[in-house]
């Protein structure tokens, strides 16, 4: 219960950081491909990760292994609240069963309960996809799992891609692979 309480409350300021984020890729739109990175512990990585889920004005596709980040879970709540149809599948272990797993517990049944429709699949030893996908054109990849550890304590990068719809689109057809062996989250609140 004291986890739960915790996570709520990060949740909650959070939820507050995320509202003023200014989009750190104003030529999104244009038809270029372009590159982004970041790094942490520097801070990078989840300014770089944070800005794109942001950023998305259609669809997010995210992929992950361990889910424990309020700021991450914050930036997926408030896209839903904004209209964009956001999907997330996460290792089971890892969430559910192993000693993260309260925190992932957590973070992944707020993600359900605010109607995102989220998976998690224990086909494998481990999930250990991390990336995401935002309006079809746009991949985020990397190290980064989407943890608090990841982005103050680790080494870690993460690598967007903007504009190249084809690799967009490799990377949706693995999400949806693994998507289609996970089975749903139901909100434990």
């Amino acid at each position: 219960m004291r986890t739960q309480r915790t996570f709520a409350l990060v949740l909650t300021v959070a939820l507050a950081a995320v509202a003023p984020l200014v989009h750190a890729n104003p030529d999104a739109s244009q038809d270029e491909r372009r590159i982004e990175v970041g790094f942490s512990p520097e801070g990078s990585a989840q300014a770089l990760i944070l800005s794109t889920l942001k950023a998305a004005t259609s669809s997010i596709r995210l992929s992950a292994y361990v889910f424990t980040n309020p700021e991450v879970t914050s930036a997926l709540i408030a896209a839903k609240q904004r209209g964009v149809d956001v999907a997330v599948v996460a290792d089971h272990r890892s969430n559910f069963e192993d000693r993260r797993g309260e925190a992932g517990r957590h973070a992944l049944s707020l993600l359900a309960k605010s109607g995102i429709p989220t998976r998690t699949v224990d086909a494998y030893t481990i999930h250990h996809d991390k990336f995401f996908v935002v309006d079809g054109v746009a991949v985020e990849t990397g190290s980064f799992n989407f943890t608090a550890a990841a982005a103050r304590k680790n080494s870690e990068n993460a690598l967007v891609v903007w504009n190249d719809p084809d690799l967009a689109q490799r990377y949706l057809n693995h999400w949806k692979s693994r998507w289609d062996q996970g089975r749903a989250v139901q909100s434990n609140y």
